[in-house]
């Protein structure tokens, strides 16, 4: 997948490449993302950023390639022989800071997983990251940082990678994951990072999650069917706010289907559906709004079933108030 033209519109990239083109790269940076699948990846582009010649960066040339498999000489990736980094791992890094550049004019090192790194281990870097020898740039890479030290979170430029909105994750991905219907889903069920979305993609319980969020909105008819669709959604054991995102996408597709916008649908057969089960535009924008209201009323603590309930009865009184003439 190309990470770079994802991280390339993201402030945290922005201000690097910056930094490097007024020649003003920080000594340490601090990398936030929650994609912990791909954290390391992003790494991998900052440090390219920092050492190639060609770009910020190319992606093509020797540099780039060599880091991109951790074996460019002044490019350094910690931990190497564990997942936690220790006292160990942060004395081979000082030691090898005062140890000029191999072939580049600045040396990166790179701690994966800062999140990890013992309170020792963090006591002991403070120094270097305080006072780095010349040329020398430290990049934290961490999934929070909170488990860090105030003294370390100090001593470095702090920057974040955002979670994606749905347009950008569907564009960067849709090469990668050619089912397209598939990847709508994954995305809409996902927490705004690629790894999220990658995982749903190939979790088969989604395509369950689909069928019966179909199954609810065509064939409930009544206030007696309630009951029934419920106790189908709950059967599935995921949690309510994958159904949630899944309804919404539907009904956003029928909506888009309704006012004639074909090009926001993703999943048109399914739409076609929805719309030969009576829901109008109106009934469509009330369930809507309360699939909306659903998920405050998750975040306030509301319990799965009488959320689910409360749901279903607002979708069938939308369909019963706007009903087709």
């Amino acid at each position: 997948m190309d990470f770079l033209s994802l991280i390339k519109n993201t402030g945290a990239y922005r201000t690097v490449k910056g930094d490097k083109e007024n020649g003003r790269l920080s000594h340490a940076y601090l990398i936030i993302s929650q994609d912990s699948d791909n954290l390391d990846s992003y790494l991998k582009i900052f440090a390219k950023a920092f050492v190639c010649d060609d770009g910020c960066p190319c992606e093509n040339c020797r540099k780039c390639s060599l880091i991109e498999d951790e074996r460019y000489a002044d490019v350094i990736f910690y931990p190497q022989s564990s997942q936690t980094v220790g006292v160990e791992e942060i004395n081979a890094l000082i030691e090898e800071s005062y140890l000029k550049p191999v072939e580049s004019d600045k040396k990166v090192f790179v701690i994966k997983n800062a999140q990890t790194m013992t309170a020792p281990a963090q006591n002991k870097l403070l120094k270097t990251l305080e006072e780095p020898p010349k040329g020398v740039h430290i990049i934290l890479g961490a999934t929070s940082e909170h488990p860090l030290l105030s003294t370390i979170k100090s001593r470095v430029k702090k920057l974040e990678i955002p979670l994606f909105d749905k347009d950008t994750l569907f564009s960067a991905m849709e090469k990668d994951f050619p089912d397209l219907e598939k990847l709508s889903v994954a995305i809409a069920c996902g927490d705004g990072t690629v790894g999220g979305v990658a995982r749903n993609y190939n979790d088969e319980n989604l395509k369950d999650i689909t069928m019966v969020a179909l199954d609810t909105l065509c064939n409930m008819k009544s206030s007696k069917d309630v009951l029934e669709y419920s106790n189908k959604i709950q059967s599935l054991k995921v949690d309510v706010a994958d159904f949630l995102s899944v309804i919404e996408l539907l009904l956003r597709d029928v909506l888009a289907l309704i006012e004639k916008r074909e090009q926001l649908v993703f999943n048109r057969p399914l739409a076609e559906k929805l719309v030969e089960s009576n829901f109008s535009r109106g009934s469509v924008i009330h369930a809507l709004e309360a699939v909306t209201d659903a998920f405050k009323r998750k975040k306030a603590n509301a319990t799965p079933t009488m959320l689910i309930e409360w749901l279903l009865f607002q979708i069938l009184e939308g369909k019963y108030k706007w009903q087709k003439l």
